[in-house]
C-alpha cells in the first residue's frame, strides 16, 4: 500500500472517480456530478481550497486506488478564530482500518509540519453541508441534496484512531401528507400579531437587496452561536450564492420575516434534485440533461437547508413560521416528504422550533475534531 500526493491528471481523475467503485453496489449513494467535483479540486468550485494550502492525497494498491482524502488550513478561520488548526475533507476509504490510519497519518504529519496543533473534520470544500461532517445515525434513508453519505465503518475509523465529536447535528424528516399544517398556520398568525413581523417570499427581480438582507441575518445571528466551524459570508459571496442558487430554488423556497424595515430571519429550501442526481451517475452530457429534465419532474421531496434568525427574535414563532411557509409551498407541489437539516444539537431554540413544526429527528451527523 503506497500514499501519494496528487500531482497530475491520471492521479486527479483516480481522486474524483473513487467513489464510483467503491460505491457502486450502495443503492443510496448518490454521486455529484463529475464537472463539479472538478471544480471543487481545481479550486474554482471551492471557497474552502482558496483559503489556505492543501493537498490531495490518495492510497493505492498496485494500480488501485483504496482511499483518498483531502487535507489543508483554512488560514481565513484561524485567523479569525486565533487558531492553529488544519482540516480534512473529502475522505472516501475501503473498509481496511490500516488504509483508513495510514492516511490520517500522512494528513497529520502535513498538518504537524506545517506548525498545526488541532485537526477537524469534515469540513465541506464549498462551505456549505454537502460533505460537512460524517453520518454517524441511520444509514437507511436515502440522502437529501447537499448532505452527507458514508458507510457506518468510518464512524468507527475516526473514533478508533482518537477523534472526539465536537458538534453533532440533527436532520428532522416531515410527512407532508399527515403534517397538520392548518392548525400550525393558525398558532402562526397569532404570532405574527402579537410580536409584529411579517413573513414573504424573496424577490428575484431585486436579487441584491435580498442577499443584502440575507447577510444581514446570518452575520448577527451566526456569530453569537460561537460555531467555530462558520464564519459568515461576505457581501459578495453571499451574492455570488444567491445568483447561483436562484437557477435551482423557486422564489417561494426563500421565505424572509420582517419586523417594520429590518430583516430578522430567513430559511431555505430546495427540492430533493438527488432524485435527480441519482439517475445522471455524474454525467450530464450527452443524456444526462435530458435526463434531468425528465426526473426534474418527479421530484416529491424536499431539503429546509438554511435557517437563520435573529436571537431576540428565535423565541417568538418566527423560525416556525419561516419553517411552515416553506412546507406549505412543498405540500402545495405535492411533494410528500420534507428534511429539516442540518441543525446543531446545542442551538436548543431551533430543534424545539423544528420539532414544534412537527419534525421528527431521525439522522445525526459529527464534526470530529482531534489535538496533534
Amino acid at each position: 500500500m503506497n500514499i501519494v500526493e496528487v500531482k497530475n491528471k491520471k492521479q486527479k481523475k483516480d481522486f474524483i472517480m473513487f467513489p464510483f467503485r467503491l460505491y457502486k453496489n450502495d443503492p443510496l449513494w448518490v454521486p455529484l456530478l463529475i464537472r463539479d467535483m472538478k471544480k471543487i479540486i481545481e479550486g474554482t468550485g471551492s471557497l474552502l481550497f482558496q483559503s489556505g494550502p492543501h493537498t490531495f492525497l490518495l492510497a493505492y494498491e498496485g494500480k488501485e486506488v483504496v482511499g483518498r482524502l483531502a487535507v489543508g488550513i483554512d488560514e481565513k478561520l484561524n485567523k479569525l478564530r486565533n487558531k492553529k488548526e488544519g482540516y480534512i475533507t473529502l475522505f472516501e476509504c475501503v473498509n481496511d482500518k490500516k488504509i483508513a490510519f495510514s492516511l490520517l497519518d500522512t494528513a497529520i504529519s502535513w498538518l504537524k509540519d506545517k506548525g498545526m496543533k488541532y485537526v477537524s473534520g469534515f469540513v465541506s470544500p464549498t462551505n456549505g453541508d454537502d460533505f460537512r461532517g460524517m453520518l454517524v445515525e441511520n444509514f437507511e434513508d436515502p440522502p437529501l441534496i447537499y448532505t452527507t453519505y458514508n458507510p457506518p465503518y468510518y464512524v468507527d475509523f475516526f473514533e478508533n484512531y482518537g477523534f472526539k465529536r465536537d458538534h453533532v447535528f440533527l436532520a428532522f424528516k416531515y410527512n407532508l401528507k399527515s403534517l397538520p399544517l392548518d392548525d400550525a398556520i393558525k398558532a402562526i398568525e397569532y404570532a405574527k400579531k402579537k410580536f409584529g413581523f411579517i413573513t414573504r417570499p424573496a424577490d428575484y427581480s431585486k436579487v441584491e437587496r435580498e442577499a443584502k438582507a440575507l447577510q444581514y441575518i446570518i452575520e448577527r445571528a451566526e456569530i453569537p452561536l460561537e460555531y467555530d466551524y462558520l464564519i459568515p459570508p461576505t457581501q459578495e459571496e453571499m451574492l455570488s450564492l444567491a445568483k447561483e442558487l436562484k437557477n435551482f430554488i423557486p422564489p417561494n423556497f426563500v421565505q424572509l420575516a420582517w419586523v417594520k424595515d429590518e430583516p430578522v430571519g430567513f430559511a431555505v429550501a430546495i427540492p430533493d434534485y438527488n432524485q435527480v442526481l441519482k439517475k445522471l451517475m455524474g454525467r450530464l452530457f450527452p443524456l444526462g440533461f435530458l435526463k434531468f429534465l425528465w426526473y426534474k419532474r418527479k421530484i416529491n421531496r424536499a431539503r429546509v437547508f438554511l435557517s437563520f434568525v435573529l436571537p431576540e427574535y428565535q423565541s417568538k414563532g418566527i423560525p416556525a413560521a419561516l419553517f411552515v411557509e416553506l412546507l406549505k409551498y412543498a405540500r402545495s407541489l405535492g411533494y410528500e416528504f420534507a428534511e429539516g437539516s442540518t441543525i446543531n444539537i446545542n442551538n436548543v431554540k431551533m430543534c424545539k422550533e423544528a420539532e414544534g413544526a412537527g419534525g421528527i429527528p431521525y439522522k445525526k451527523f459529527a464534526i470530529y475534531g482531534k489535538d496533534i
